[in-house]
C-alpha cells in the first residue's frame, strides 16, 4: 500500500526538482502537460476503468432483460388502454348526467333570476 504512494511521491518530487531547473517557458509548459497527464489523468482512467466495464455489462444485459420484459409491458400497455376507455366512458356518462341535471334545472335557474337585479349592456356591448 505505500509503494504506489511512495512511487507517486518520487514522481512528484522529481517533477518539482525538474521544473525549477528549467529556464524556458516552453519548457516547463511541456513538463507541466506531463505532470497533468501523469498525476490526473492517469489515476482518473485507472479509477473510471472498472465503472466502464460495469457500464458496459450493464448495456448487454438490459439489452437482454428488453426481450423477457417485452410481453409484460405489452400487457401493461393494452390494460392501460382499456383504463383509458373505462375512464372516458364514466367521463362521458358523468357529463351526460351534468346537462340532464341543467335541462330539469333550468326553470328554477330561470325563476331565480327572476329576482335578480338586470344586468347594466356596457356601451361597447350594445352596439355591435
Amino acid at each position: 500500500m505505500l509503494f504506489p504512494f511512495s512511487l507517486v511521491l518520487a514522481v512528484a518530487v522529481a517533477f518539482v526538482g525538474i521544473a525549477l531547473s528549467l529556464k524556458s517557458p516552453a519548457q516547463l509548459a511541456i513538463l507541466s502537460n506531463a505532470m497533468l497527464s501523469v498525476l490526473v489523468l492517469c489515476p482518473l482512467v485507472i479509477i473510471m476503468f472498472p465503472l466502464t466495464l460495469l457500464s458496459f455489462a450493464l448495456v448487454a444485459l438490459a439489452s437482454r432483460w428488453w426481450s423477457k420484459s417485452r410481453s409484460p409491458l405489452r400487457r401493461l400497455e393494452a390494460w392501460t388502454a382499456l383504463m383509458e376507455e373505462n375512464v372516458e366512458r364514466w367521463l362521458g356518462n358523468v357529463d351526460e348526467s351534468v346537462l340532464n341535471w341543467a335541462v330539469r334545472l333550468a326553470p328554477v335557474r330561470e325563476l331565480l333570476m327572476a329576482f335578480e337585479a338586470p344586468e347594466a349592456i356596457s356601451p361597447d356591448e350594445g352596439e355591435s
